[in-house]
C-alpha cells in the first residue's frame, strides 16, 4: 500500500528554514505558513528548540500546538467512527482500553466526537486544520451541548467563529461567546436547556497528590451557593473564636464536619444514620502496626486516595473515638486477605471485604470508589459461587458491560482481574496494595531493639 501526501512548496526550497529575515532571529516565519499535518510535524521534529532564539520559540510553540490539534482531531474522528459502528461490543469500553482512559472520560470524549461530526461542521473543520485546539473545540461543544437543532448550532458557530480575532480567544472566552450567542438566538430554548442541566447535578471526587483531594459540587446555583455560604460562615466563626489556621483550611473543615455529622447520625433527615451494603458508612484510614507502635515513621493513608499525617490519626482516635479494625495483609503482595455463603446476594461482610480489597471499582481505569459500586460475580451465579474470590466491586458501566457479554472477566489466585473485550483488547486490574504499611523483611525486630525503652507509641 502506498500513501501520498501533498508536500508544501516551502519544503522544496534549497534552504528549508531561511536565515534571519527581519528583526532578531525570525527564522521560523516559514513554519507559520506550513499547514498542520505530517509535514509540519516532520519540520518541527528536525528543530532543536535549544538552538532557537527567544524570538523564534513562540512560533515553534504555535507550530507544535497546531500539530497537536491536527492529531487530536484525527483521534476524535476515529472515536466517532468506532462509536458509530453496529455490533455487540461496548464502544465506550473499547475506546477506554485503547486510550488507557477511565470509561467516564471516554464517554465524554465519544459525546464530543459525535457532536463535532454531526452538529458542528465549521468547528470540526477548523479543528482538523489546527486552527482550533482541542480545548477550544471542546468548549464550543460544551456550550452547545443542549442544542438539537443543527441549524441553530450552525448559526451559533457562524456568529462566534467569524467574529474578530475569534481563533485567538481562549477556550473559556469561546465558551462564553457561544453561550451569549445561543441566548440571543434562542432565548426560550435556553430556558429549557437550563432546566435540563439542573437535572445533571452531581458531586464528584478527584484524588490529588500529597494527601489532598478535590470534591466538586456542580449543581443549581442556589444550592451550591448554600454549600459555599455555610463553609464561609463556619470559617468566619472559627476565626472570630481565635483559630489561627488559614481561612481555606477552616472552610474545608466546616463542610467535612457538617457531612460527618450526617454520616454518624448526629444530624439526619429521618432520624437514622445512612447505611451502605447493610453496614454503617465507613471511611477507612490505614496505618501499619509498626508505625502505630512508634517503630516506623510511615504516614497513614486513605487507601488509594492519599496520605494522612500520623498526628491526625492520633487526634481522631483520641478526640473522635474512631474505631479500629484489624486488616490482615499478604506480606509478599500487599493484598488484603482478611477483614476482622451460598446465597446469590453477597452478605454485608462479603461486600465490605471486596470493597476494601480493591478500594476502587475493578473496572479498568475506573475512579469510582468501591463504596459506590455493584458487587458483581466474576463467574456468573450459579456457576460461580457467592464468595470472596469471585466477587468484584464494579461500577455500573463495567458491570453492565460484563452482564451484556461485551467483556469477559477472570480472577486469578492473587485477586488480579483480567478483562477481555469483544475486539480482543485486554487489561488487568490488581487489588489495592496495602504493602506500604508492612515492615521490611526482618526489620521489625531490629527496629524494636533500636527503640528506646519506655518511649510511648504516638497513639
Amino acid at each position: 500500500m502506498y500513501l501520498t501526501i501533498e508536500c508544501p512548496d516551502v519544503l522544496f526550497t534549497d534552504v528549508a528554514l531561511p536565515g534571519v529575515m527581519t528583526g532578531r532571529g525570525v527564522q521560523l516565519e516559514a513554519v507559520e505558513e506550513v499547514p498542520a499535518g505530517p509535514w509540519l510535524a516532520a519540520v518541527l521534529d528536525c528543530i532543536d528548540p535549544r538552538s532557537l532564539s527567544e524570538w523564534d520559540l513562540p512560533a515553534y510553540l504555535r507550530g507544535c500546538a497546531r500539530v497537536q490539534a491536527w492529531a487530536a482531531a484525527r483521534l476524535s474522528d476515529g472515536v466517532a467512527e468506532l462509536a458509530s459502528r453496529p455490533g455487540g461490543f461496548g464502544a465506550d469500553k473499547e475506546v477506554a482500553l485503547a486510550l488507557r482512559e477511565p470509561v467516564g472520560a471516554v464517554q465524554k470524549r465519544i459525546h464530543h466526537a459525535k457532536r463535532l461530526r454531526r452538529m458542528l461542521p465549521t468547528t470540526r473543520q477548523l479543528f482538523r486544520s489546527g486552527a482550533l485546539n482541542e480545548k477550544q473545540a471542546d468548549a464550543i461543544v460544551e456550550a452547545t451541548s443542549g442544542v438539537q437543532d443543527a441549524g441553530l448550532a450552525a448559526a451559533v458557530e457562524d456568529k462566534v467563529l467569524t467574529s474578530q480575532r475569534a481563533l485567538a480567544k481562549t477556550a473559556r472566552e469561546l465558551a462564553r461567546a457561544a453561550r451569549q450567542a445561543l441566548t440571543r438566538l434562542d432565548p426560550d430554548g435556553e430556558h429549557e436547556r437550563s432546566r435540563a442541566a439542573r437535572e445533571q447535578a452531581d458531586v464528584v471526587f478527584h484524588p490529588g497528590e500529597d494527601g489532598v483531594a478535590v470534591t466538586v459540587v456542580e449543581g443549581p446555583v442556589e444550592e451550591t451557593l448554600v454549600v459555599k455560604t455555610a463553609a464561609d460562615a463556619y470559617a468566619a466563626s472559627r476565626k472570630a473564636a481565635g483559630d489561627p489556621r488559614r481561612i481555606g483550611v477552616l472552610r474545608c473543615e466546616g463542610v467535612a464536619r457538617m457531612c460527618g455529622d450526617y454520616l454518624t447520625g448526629a444530624t439526619t433527615l429521618d432520624g437514622a444514620a445512612p447505611r451502605s451494603g447493610g453496614l454503617p458508612v465507613e471511611i477507612g484510614i490505614v496505618i501499619g502496626l509498626d508505625t502505630a507502635l512508634g517503630h516506623r515513621k510511615l504516614p497513614a493513608e486513605v487507601p488509594g486516595l492519599g496520605i494522612v499525617p500520623r498526628e491526625v490519626v492520633a487526634r481522631m482516635v483520641s478526640e473522635e473515638g474512631a474505631r479500629l479494625r484489624l486488616l490482615v495483609v499478604d506480606e509478599n503482595s500487599g493484598r488484603l486477605v482478611h477483614r476482622a455463603v451460598s446465597a446469590y446476594r453477597p452478605s454485608s461482610e462479603q461486600m465490605a471485604h471486596v470493597r476494601a480489597q480493591y478500594v476502587f471499582s475493578a473496572g479498568p481505569g475506573s475512579q469510582v470508589l468501591a463504596g459506590r459500586t455493584d458487587t458483581d460475580h466474576a463467574v456468573p451465579y450459579p456457576d460461580g459461587p457467592t464468595q470472596v474470590g469471585n466477587l468484584l466491586p464494579n461500577d455500573r458501566t463495567w458491570h453492565n458491560g460484563h452482564t451484556r457479554q461485551q467483556l469477559s472477566v477472570s480472577v486469578d489466585d492473587s485477586g488480579s482481574v483480567k478483562w477481555t473485550s469483544v475486539l480482543g483488547q485486554s487489561r488487568t486490574v490488581t487489588p489495592y496494595d496495602y504493602g506500604a504499611h508492612l515492615a521490611e523483611p526482618d526489620a521489625t525486630e531490629a527496629l524494636a531493639d533500636a527503640a528506646p525503652e519506655g518511649d510511648p507509641p504516638p497513639f
